[in-house]
């Protein structure tokens, strides 16, 4: 039995129609259903909260997989965090939890005409330096911003917030996270083998 760990803001805790649901956890149980997943991601959160609680909240789970998933407050100019300090405290994340058990997820999108202190310069911003943290320390990435920007009618995947998920942005989410999971275990069980 594998150990699957979902760590980040409200988004990744499932944060649905004004209070924190299990439809991540559920939608992620479902496909893993010999497994155990625990989600641990805390509403409102930044990569500077959660840098200080990976070791306690995380690592001490002994989790065989960890999807980190924050960004949506990290964007905010709101007590605004720099691009390079968000890429620092992942990495720092990263490093402790071990690049091979991470999944990395961008930033999500967000309407930015609802949301003017998330503009889509600093979206793309964050996205860009998550990609690049993701190539440099071999770390598996989906590049959520784009995902849900190309698909045709981006606002039914948000709530009227224009940052929280839908259950449409959630399915779209499971779609790209599963296989991920799935291909990521592989390679987990490749490395162990050889």
């Amino acid at each position: 039995m594998k150990k699957i760990v979902l760590f980040g803001d409200s988004i990744m805790a499932g944060f649905h129609d004004g209070v924190m649901s299990d439809i991540l956890t559920d939608a992620i149980q479902k496909n893993f259903p010999k497994d155990e997943v625990i989600n641990v991601s805390i509403p409102g959160y930044k990569t500077s909260n959660a840098v200080t609680r990976v070791e306690q909240d995380i690592v001490s789970l002994k989790p065989d997989m960890v999807i980190l998933g924050f960004g949506a407050n990290d964007i905010s100019t709101t007590d605004e965090i720099k691009p390079g300090k968000f890429s620092s405290n992942l990495s720092t994340m990263i490093e402790a939890i071990g690049a091979s058990k991470v999944i990395l997820l961008s930033p999500p999108y967000t309407d930015w005409v609802k949301n003017p202190t998330r503009p889509w310069t600093r979206q793309l911003q964050f996205e860009l330096v998550t990609e690049h943290l993701a190539k440099q320390m071999d770390v598996s990435y989906i590049d959520l911003l784009h995902l849900m920007a190309s698909q045709s009618s981006v606002n039914k995947l948000l709530q009227k917030d224009g940052l929280h998920f839908t259950k449409d942005g959630y399915i779209l989410l499971e779609s790209k996270l599963v296989p991920e999971i799935k291909a990521t275990l592989v390679k987990q069980n490749e490395l162990v083998s050889n």
